[in-house]
C-alpha cells in the first residue's frame, strides 16, 4: 500500500512538474525556434514585405552576396562596433562609483537612486536632453566652452567626428546606475573574512580591492559585458532620436537600423532577414568568444 502510496504520489508530482515546464517550451518554440528558422529562410529569398511570406521566391545566397558587397552594411557595423567603446568606461566607471557607494557611509541609498534615475527615465526624454546639450549654437556644452575661453567648440552633432562620441556619452550615462547597483549586489555578497585576513597580513585598501574585490566580482563583470554586447549590437532608438537622416556622413548607421530600413523602408524583407541573420551570428561569436575566456581565466 505505501509502495502504491508513493507511485500515486510521484505520478502527481510528475505530471505537475512536466505541465509547468511544457508552458515555457511551447513559448520557446513559437516565439523564438520557429521565428529563427523563418528568418533564416526568409534570408533565402526575395520577399517583398506585402506579399505572403509563403509566396516569397527562392533565390538562395543572393542576398547574403548583395550585403557583404555593401559598403553601407560594412558602415553600419562599424558605427556598431565603435559604440561598444563605452562598454569599458561605462564599466570602469560603474565600479569605482559602487566601491565608493559601498563604504557604509551615510547618503549612500540617496546617491544610488540618483544614479539609477537615468536607468527608469525615457530614452526619449534623454535623447532630447543630450540633443539640446550638445548644439552646436546655444547649447550647453558649447556655451560652457566658449564661457571658459574655447573660440571654436566642437561641432558635436553636425561633424563624423563626434556624432558616435554623443551616443556613446549618452549611453554610458543612462546605463551606468544598473551596473553599479550589480556591482554593489556583487561586493555586499564578498565576505569580510577576506578583507579580515588581507588587513592581518598588512594588506592596503588599493591591494584588496585588487587581489580580493577585482576577482571575486569576476561573474558579475562578465555578466555586464555578455548583456553590454548583446544590447549594443542592437542600437537603434539613440540615434535615431538624436540625428536626423543617420547623421553626417551615415557617421550615427547601425545595423540594426540597416536592418530597419531595408525591411520596412524599402520593402525587402528577404534582404532584412539576411542582415539580420549575419547580426545574429555576429552576437552568437561574440559571446561564445567571452565564454571561452572566461572559462580559460576561471581556471
Amino acid at each position: 500500500m505505501r509502495a502504491k502510496k508513493t507511485s500515486s504520489i510521484k505520478k502527481v508530482d510528475a505530471f505537475w512538474g512536466y505541465t509547468f515546464i511544457i508552458i515555457p517550451f511551447v513559448g520557446l518554440i513559437l516565439f523564438s525556434i520557429i521565428p529563427l528558422i523563418m528568418t533564416i529562410y526568409a534570408s533565402l529569398t526575395a520577399w517583398p514585405l506585402g506579399q505572403s511570406f509563403f509566396d516569397a521566391k527562392f533565390i538562395g545566397l543572393k542576398n547574403y552576396k548583395e550585403l557583404f558587397h555593401a559598403d553601407l552594411f560594412w558602415k553600419s557595423l562599424g558605427n556598431t562596433f565603435f559604440y561598444m567603446i563605452g562598454i569599458p568606461i561605462g564599466l570602469f566607471l560603474s565600479l569605482i562609483f559602487a566601491n565608493l557607494m559601498n563604504r557604509g557611509t551615510g547618503y549612500e541609498n540617496t546617491f544610488r537612486v540618483i544614479f539609477y534615475v537615468p536607468v527608469v527615465t525615457s530614452i526619449v526624454a534623454v535623447s532630447f536632453v543630450f540633443q539640446r546639450l550638445f548644439m552646436s549654437d546655444g547649447g550647453v556644452i558649447n556655451t560652457f566652452l566658449q564661457n571658459i575661453g574655447v573660440t571654436n567648440p566642437p561641432n558635436w552633432l553636425g561633424h563624423p567626428q563626434y556624432t558616435k562620441w554623443v551616443i556613446i556619452i549618452m549611453s554610458v550615462w543612462k546605463g551606468l546606475g544598473s551596473s553599479i547597483i550589480l556591482y554593489i549586489a556583487g561586493m555586499q555578497g564578498i565576505s569580510n573574512s577576506y578583507y579580515e585576513a588581507a588587513t592581518i597580513d598588512g594588506a592596503t585598501g588599493l591591494k584588496m580591492f585588487r587581489y580580493i574585490t577585482l576577482p571575486l566580482l569576476k561573474p558579475v563583470t562578465f555578466y555586464l559585458i555578455v548583456t553590454s554586447v548583446i544590447g549594443g549590437a542592437q542600437m537603434y532608438v539613440e540615434p535615431r532620436l538624436i540625428f536626423a537622416a543617420n547623421g553626417p556622413a551615415n557617421s550615427t548607421f547601425t545595423t540594426v537600423i540597416y536592418l530597419y530600413d531595408y525591411t520596412f523602408s524599402n520593402s525587402r524583407a528577404g534582404y532584412g532577414s539576411a542582415i539580420a541573420v549575419v547580426l545574429g551570428v555576429i552576437v552568437f561569436g561574440l559571446t561564445a568568444l567571452q565564454l571561452y575566456v572566461n572559462r580559460r581565466t576561471s581556471k
